[in-house]
């Protein structure tokens, strides 16, 4: 399994369209344990713009001194802060001010096009002038650090399913993945994913991420304790009896609407900011969009409420805020919650 994220479950993304969270809803389909699907992480200077997905503006231009400015032109944030810190700040000053985006000002920064090139030609394609102009930026979803429970050659629970890159939870990445470790899960990972296979390994070992979900109640020392929590059925189960629902026949214009109601939704209950109030609203949501459909976009469809109804899971049990999870209702980090949350 390399199916890659979920970031389309969300209406503002870094994410290709086809980051549907497929293989993420085949694995809860089938039962395999995944973990860590509360911890979506989001990129906060994303280009405001309707091209989608959103071109990245590089922690780069705050490095070399672009400035965060809100609605009215005032700085509110230490521009060198972690990704989680500065997508809070800017959503909750959003929140505050009325607005969709705010500012990224680099117009100070000398010689753009030359040290930047790739950003100047995104900024440039939708007619801004990043020597004259400030840019309009928005915190967007952009990795998710759970996913399909992994050891540390990219076996799963269930003998013959393996996982690599960011579908999989190996355990790199914990509550806030650090830049460019998607690097890692990719180039490091899939190597060892094929060697172990080539090399005749049939079954995880308890090792990485898996290593706990394996030991179950006396998890080896040193690794992070698990606490299994329920999810919502998936769609394309019968909410009675296990047997498969039969799909309902949607238009292609339908499909894409109800697309989109789930990824406003997630953005306004269980984007950067998030409280119980929130979560069940969007909760809600999910029960009224659940009839499975049929054909491609009806099947992405499916597989994104799967996903969304894990991510809801997990946000709802963890009642704290920790790395890439922020709950407005429990502001603080707690050692209670110190643990891997596995849904199977």
């Amino acid at each position: 399994m390399a199916t890659g994220g979920a970031g389309q479950l969300f209406a503002v993304t870094t994410n290709p369209p086809q980051a549907t969270g497929d293989g993420l809803a085949m694995a809860l389909r089938a039962g395999v344990p995944v973990a860590d699907v509360e911890f979506m992480q989001f990129h906060p200077t994303a280009l405001h713009h309707p091209a989608m997905p959103r071109p990245l503006l590089s922690e780069a231009l705050r490095g070399h001194g672009a400035l965060l400015r809100d609605g009215r032109g005032e700085r509110f944030v230490d521009e060198l802060l972690s990704r989680d810190v500065v997508s809070r700040a800017m959503t909750a000053r959003m929140l505050e001010q009325e607005v969709e985006h705010l500012w990224l000002d680099a117009t100070a920064l000398d010689a753009f096009d030359d040290r930047f090139p790739t950003i100047a030609a995104s900024v440039r394609a939708v007619g801004l002038d990043p020597a004259r102009d400030w840019l309009p930026i928005a915190p967007a979803a952009h990795y998710l650090s759970g996913g399909i429970v992994t050891d540390l050659d990219g076996a799963s629970a269930l003998p013959g399913l393996w996982a690599c890159g960011e579908v999989a939870c190996t355990g790199v990445h914990g509550a806030n993945r650090l830049a460019s470790n998607s690097l890692l899960e990719g180039m490091a990972f899939a190597p060892r994913v094929v060697e172990a296979i080539v090399g005749g390994k049939e079954g995880p070992a308890p090792a990485g991420a898996l290593r706990a979900v394996l030991a179950a109640e006396s998890p080896a020392e040193g690794s992070v304790p698990v606490r299994r929590i329920h999810r919502r059925p998936p769609p394309l189960l019968a909410r009675a009896g296990g047997e498969a629902a039969a799909p309902a026949p949607h238009s292609a214009a339908t499909t894409a609407e109800r697309r989109d109601r789930l990824q406003r939704a997630m953005t306004a209950g269980a984007g950067v900011l998030r409280s119980a109030a929130s979560l069940a609203e969007t909760d809600k949501v999910l029960d009224e969009l659940a009839t499975p459909e049929e054909g491609p976009q009806g099947w992405e469809l499916t597989n994104l409420l799967t996903a969304a109804g894990a991510l809801l899971a997990a946000a709802e049990a963890r009642q704290e805020s920790r790395g890439a999870h922020s709950r407005t209702d429990f502001p603080e980090t707690s050692p209670a919650w110190r643990c891997r949350l596995v849904l199977a």
